[in-house]
């Protein structure tokens, strides 16, 4: 008997009774955004921040999240007195509709200064602290940053409990004019004295290590920026993993206040080393062992080496520089720092051979936070060996030189590892024989300005230009290989070989030059998160005399690369290619390097004395 199959309904009803509660349970999303009124700025600016818009669930934003969110913008904008309002969309309704009502009022625009109460600060001095420029939008930010600047600025004087009363006048009668004095009233109050500075939680470092980094002394009005200035110093110090400051008296009423600083020391020893290549020609490994704080007073020790190989097949070689230096901090109880150096040097090329031994003495010293001045005596025992361009060989046997240099940077970078603004400026020069004894007869001076100038919060250019000189006289005419100017590479003309720039001898090896004359301009811009862009134009010159600078013997190089930036700095990845030569596509470089031409592997590793942990650290360098 034949028997047909029948599908039972009840499971194909109840599997659509789940879906469509399912879809009628689903999370509404916002389908039209609205606004009404007279809007200032566009709607989007004024939902900025707010987290509304087409297409967000109704759950994930609130009506008075927007309405707190626009109320900010237009006040941001100026808008000091506006009203929004806000119609949320109901449950269930066909079309989730959000109504933002905006009623702006009047924009206040900054007009004049009426200052009264305490004259400890010139209205002169008053209004410079004023982040709004006069006829630009009031805003509530800029207020309250106007008022914390003047509070600052009597801290700094001693004035810790200065109280700062900051309103706006009213709007005059003439509606077209939105202009609004600013009426401030000052109260210094009690003046604050320092009673003294305890140090606690000090273990191997000295108290005066500590004491000497503020610049505030007992009975002297309690300078809050020094003490700032102070703090910021023992961090940089490297010694304290961590430095708290208790002001002892404020909150009492005292005027004499008695600090109190707690420190917690780390006391480690670090080893840096370093590999990867300079060019596909040359190739490098160093490592330093640093050990701070040797005597209880931040003296520093490092010892280490760089080792580099030039790998290039017609002129391969080795070079070597073994090193000890010994720092010590406040030379003489004075700002001071004194570097005491012992070295090594050792170069071996096919044209080319330098060795020498020798020590030296710097002093540096740091003025207003951005300026250095750096000098130094030296001397050494050396011998070297060079090809000329007439293919003849000057051999220089052991001899005496001493050397008396001399310099000033300038820095204001921002921030350092990666600057977006500021410059970096050096001037130096140094002389040896003559004066500064020693057999060789030997002068330089060297320049270089580097300028980083945002153009937008994306969009950055960057300028170097430098400039030097190494030249003998009292008729010595030979400058030893370690001591000249070499051009070409990642670092200096991209798209021209390693040191290819210049002099060379009859078998095409770089021998140098006396004279170097150096240019880059970059435009980065950022691309997607680290990750960003370069197009970059270099150009600069070796030659043996000045005489000799010319255009038509300088290299051009342009081009183009990547950036990702890393908390050690950008690594980069540069092509370039020299378009005054022949075929000069065919001369481009591909050059990997971070900042200073290097790709490779940096480490630091801490060797804790105290718990003897073990910190291994490795980025690219």
């Amino acid at each position: 008997m034949n028997s047909k199959k029948t599908m039972n309904p009840v499971p194909v009803l109840v599997l659509l009774a789940i879906f469509a509660v399912a879809h009628a349970l689903s999370e509404p999303t916002i389908d039209r955004v609205t606004f009404s009124g007279d809007l200032p700025v566009s709607g989007k600016s004024l939902l900025r921040g707010s987290g509304l818009h087409e297409g967000v669930s109704i759950f994930m934003v609130s009506s008075n999240q927007v309405r707190d969110a626009v109320a900010s913008n237009l006040k941001a904008e100026g808008y000091l007195d506006c009203s929004v309002g806000v119609v949320w969309p109901r449950w269930g309704v066909e079309a989730y509709e959000v109504k933002i009502n905006v009623i702006p009022g009047r924009q206040s625009i900054r007009g004049g200064f009426v200052f009264t109460g305490d004259t400890t600060l010139s209205v002169g001095e008053l209004t410079s602290l004023c982040p709004i420029e006069f006829g630009a939008p009031i805003s509530p930010v800029d207020t309250a940053s106007f008022t914390s600047a003047i509070t600052g600025s009597y801290a700094n004087l001693g004035y810790l409990r200065a109280q700062v009363d900051l309103q706006l006048e009213a709007f005059s009668e003439d509606t077209s004019d939105n202009h609004r004095n600013l009426q401030l009233s000052v109260s210094s109050g009690s003046r604050c004295y320092l009673g003294g500075i305890t140090v606690t939680g000090l273990v191997d470092v000295r108290r005066q290590v500590v004491l000497r980094e503020f610049d505030v002394n007992r009975g002297e009005p309690l300078n809050m920026k020094k003490m700032r200035e102070g703090l910021s110093a023992l961090y940089s110090l490297g010694l304290f993993s961590n430095v708290q400051i208790d002001y002892n008296g404020i909150s009492q009423g005292l005027d004499t206040i008695d600090v109190v600083v707690n420190v917690t020391e780390q006391d480690y020893i670090e080893v840096d080393f370093a590999s990867g290549y300079i060019s596909p020609e040359a190739v490098f490994g160093s490592v330093y062992w640093k050990r701070p704080n040797i005597m209880g007073n931040n003296q520093m020790l490092r010892l280490g080496g760089t080792y580099t190989r030039y790998i290039a097949s017609d002129n391969s070689g080795n070079e070597f520089e073994p090193q000890i230096v010994y720092e010590e901090p406040w030379f003489l109880s004075t700002r001071w720092t004194a570097q005491l150096k012992l070295d090594y040097y050792y170069l071996q090329r096919v044209n080319q051979e330098e060795r020498s031994y020798g020590g030296e003495l710097n002093l540096s010293r740091k003025f207003r936070s951005i300026w250095r001045f750096t000098t130094g005596y030296r001397i050494e025992r050396l011998r070297y060996r060079s090809t000329q361009e007439d293919s003849s060989e000057v051999v220089q046997d052991w001899i005496n030189s001493a050397r008396i240099n001399a310099g000033f940077t300038r820095d204001s970078r921002m921030p350092l590892m990666n600057p977006v603004r500021g410059s970096w400026f050096k001037i130096a020069g140094s002389i040896s024989g003559g004066i500064a004894g020693g057999n060789l007869d030997i002068y330089t001076a060297n320049s270089e300005y580097r300028l980083f100038l945002p153009l937008t919060g994306s969009f950055v250019m960057a300028g170097r230009a430098a400039g030097s000189v190494a030249n003998g006289y009292s008729g010595n005419t030979s400058i030893p290989p370690n001591d000249r100017f070499y051009l070409g590479g990642g670092t200096t003309v991209r798209g021209y070989g390693f040191q290819t720039l210049g002099p060379e001898d009859s078998e095409g090896n770089p021998l140098g030059g006396n004279v170097m004359v150096l240019g880059n301009v970059e435009a980065r811009f950022d691309v997607i998160g680290n990750l960003g862009a370069v197009l970059f134009c270099d150009a600069g010159g070796i030659w043996t005399e000045v005489q000799q600078i010319s255009t038509g013997t300088a290299g051009f190089g342009i081009g183009a690369g990547i950036r990702y930036n890393t908390l050690v700095g950008p690594i980069r990845l540069d092509y370039g290619f020299a378009p005054t030569w022949e075929n000069s596509l065919k001369k481009g470089k591909g050059l990997f390097c971070h900042r200073a031409g290097l790709l490779g592997k940096h480490g630091s590793l801490l060797l804790s004395g105290s718990q003897r942990w073990l910190l291994l650290l490795l980025c690219f360098m």
